[in-house]
């Protein structure tokens, strides 16, 4: 199975701790991260399952439900709200802790990649 690696590091508290609750269901990637790389490759496709972790924990499974590939200024609010950001800034500030700050935002190509967690049943 895919595993999905978050860091809180790049997240930010607030992203880390939605992302904990299932409140994610989106992240955007570069062309060249593992996950673009999967779906571009033919190894990955929609309703695959994939392992949601961050920073080495894991948090659920998950199945992916859809990606697209588009400049990182065409993203919007509910691009930030899918990713666990009250803003589009918050996504822009991960976006520099990730390593994109040594160009215009306008001058990257993202992917939007969208999940949908599986429900869990735990028993006690």
């Amino acid at each position: 199975m895919f595993r999905l690696n978050f860091t809180s590091y790049v997240l930010g508290a607030g992203a880390t701790e939605k992302l904990r609750r299932h409140e994610v269901t989106q992240t955007v990637r570069s062309k060249s991260s593992d996950i673009v790389v999967a779906v571009l490759n033919g190894y990955l496709d929609i309703g695959d399952p994939i392992e949601i972790f961050i920073d080495g924990e894991e948090l659920g499974e998950a199945e992916l439900s859809y990606w697209e590939g588009l400049s990182a200024d065409e993203l919007d609010e509910k691009d930030a709200q899918r990713g666990g950001f009250n803003t589009v800034a918050g996504i822009v500030l991960a976006f520099r802790r990730a390593g994109y700050r040594f160009k215009a935002l306008k001058d990257y190509d993202v992917f939007r990649v969208r999940f949908k967690w599986f429900l869990t049943v735990r028993t006690v």
